[in-house]
């Protein structure tokens, strides 16, 4: 039964007292107009927690934005929402239409930095952010006295004479609840192996990412990326104020998995009012990285909390690390990540002690001292 307006409601109930269940729900498919994002496809849903969401069919089946009880729960960057042609493929160019939003898609033949592999020259984090999703159904339904919403799509990266892997993507809720899964499949659908990288790039913003927010995980490993990143490491679950022109840093995480295979992460923002957790559960053999982007920088002020099957430097180094993901012919990889929100300090305490997720000051396990380029050299 949803919990809806402090009281438990079963399917009769809200059958009685609303004839549309648009009245107390939102499953709504519209298209963004003006400048760069004329045409994109949305799919606007509401729970009646107060936690709502918008899909991008038109990219990727992103979610653009994100929101709990009018807290904005995601970062967005001046670009604004940017339809898929405007895709530029070299180098940086992928940033020019990367509007944040709270998740963005890399991969799925490539991602990270950009790399030259075996001669093919890849900007960042691949195409399949920009790809417009077919075979587009969003719709909901009851299941006992449960109502189930859910977006499902299929986006396919292809090229004639190469690679034709496609990724199909199903997101579901349910009226009263305060988080969303996403299942995805990643199919090659060629005779030949493909290379798969695969990156869930949620972007975290003001107002929960603030000096008084704190990572915690269950973490065996964490290296930083780079030398501007190795300062940051003792205070990894810290974050900063805005600072005009600070560097970004990055670290890579090996999360503890419970015993259903799942890892699991919480970003804590205690701000004067009530206190809000956001939480990450994904499968952790098909994701083996965490990813933390952390940008304290003013005016691009965000943190990025990312699920990943590989590093972000790009694919010419994932090949030679021997770390390179393939999929071989007809073979298909699942991911499944579930996103949410708890409010309050009890809701907050109690993910964390059921995961055994803590903060830098409390890891009982290894804190590798060194950087990830060093890690490359050995």
């Amino acid at each position: 039964m949803p919990e809806l307006f402090a009281r438990s409601w079963s399917r009769r109930e809200i059958q009685e007292r609303f004839p549309d269940i648009q009245q107390l729900i939102r499953l709504q498919r519209a298209t963004l107009r003006e400048g760069r994002a004329e045409g994109v496809d949305v799919v606007e849903v509401a729970t009646a927690s107060g936690f709502e969401f918008t899909v991008a069919p038109g990219r990727c089946l992103d979610i653009i934005q994100a929101r709990y009880k009018g807290i904005p729960l995601c970062w967005r960057s001046y670009t604004g929402d940017v339809a898929a042609p405007y895709f530029e493929p070299e180098g940086l160019g992928w940033t020019g239409g990367m509007a944040g939003g709270l998740l963005a898609t890399g991969g799925l033949t490539y991602m990270g930095g950009p790399t030259v592999d075996q001669g093919q020259a890849l900007g960042i984090h691949g195409r399949v952010s920009y790809i417009p999703a077919t075979g587009v159904y969003a719709d909901g339904g009851w299941e006992g006295d449960t109502y189930r919403m859910w977006i499902r799509g299929s986006m396919t990266e292809a090229a004639a004479l190469g690679p034709n892997i496609v990724l199909t993507r199903v997101i579901s809720t349910e009226a009263g609840a305060s988080y969303f899964i996403i299942h995805d499949t990643v199919e090659n659908r060629t005779f030949q192996p493909v290379e798969h990288m695969m990156l869930y790039h949620f972007n975290i913003g003001a107002p929960i990412l603030s000096e008084n927010a704190q990572l915690l995980l269950n973490s065996e490993e964490v290296l930083a990326r780079d030398d501007d990143s190795l300062v940051g490491l003792p205070t990894w679950d810290r974050f900063d104020p805005p600072q005009p022109g600070r560097p970004h840093q990055l670290f890579y995480h090996r999360l503890a998995s419970d015993d259903e295979g799942m890892a699991h992460m919480l970003l804590v923002a205690r701000q004067d009012t009530m206190p809000i957790g956001l939480y990450l559960s994904y499968t952790a053999e098909a994701l083996p990285w965490f990813i933390n982007w952390k940008s304290m920088a003013a005016g691009t002020y965000v943190t990025g909390l990312e699920p990943a099957n590989a590093w972000v430097q790009g694919r010419a180094v994932e090949r030679a690390a021997n770390r390179l993901r393939f999929l071989q012919p007809w073979e298909s990889v699942q991911y499944t990540v579930r996103f949410g929100v708890l409010e309050g300090e009890e809701a907050i305490r109690a993910f964390a002690e059921a995961h055994r997720l803590t903060g830098s000051g409390a890891q009982s396990t290894h804190l590798a001292q060194r950087t990830a380029v060093e890690m490359e050299q050995r």
